[in-house]
């Protein structure tokens, strides 16, 4: 978390891009990521939203640092809610798949959902190995109002 804070620190120095300091936040998590501290990118940009810190460019190192601690505490509270809303998710779509055939690929949908942030029908086609119109009757399967709140297309 050091490296990335200091990162963030030195973007907000370097005052490459004044009025998107979010850029750099997105760095920062990419360094975390890098780390292996994540396995996906910390949403630090969706903190810095939520949080009430906003560069002025005149903070010294530490009201920086604090600032950086509050963004990722708020990006900390916004993993925490979709982590939530995840879980909640795989066990309403586990009690439909938990009924189906031993060979079913419905489990495996369920996971390419819960797995990536946007899902097609052709990428699940391709990723299943199965045509669209199976993905289709899946899809159809779990309940149209469930994929579409989760943004496939």
């Amino acid at each position: 978390m050091a490296a990335a804070a200091m990162a963030w620190t030195a973007w907000l120095d370097l005052n490459l891009y004044t009025r998107l300091p979010w850029l750099g936040l997105i760095m920062a998590a990419a360094i975390l990521r890098a780390r292996g501290l994540t396995l996906h990118l910390l949403p630090l940009a969706a903190g810095f939203k939520q949080s009430k810190f906003r560069p002025q460019g005149r903070e010294g190192a530490l009201d920086k640092l604090e600032g950086f601690c509050t963004v990722a505490e708020e990006a900390l509270a916004i993993g925490n809610k979709d982590l939530g809303r995840l879980i909640l998710a795989r066990e309403l779509m586990q009690r439909v798949t938990k009924d189906c055939r031993s060979n079913s690929r419905l489990p495996e949908l369920v996971d390419l959902f819960l797995s990536r942030p946007l899902v097609t029908v052709p990428l699940g086609a391709k990723l299943l190995k199965v045509t669209p119109k199976a993905v289709d009757l899946m899809l159809a399967q779990l309940g149209r109002t469930r994929y579409r709140a989760w943004g496939i297309v």
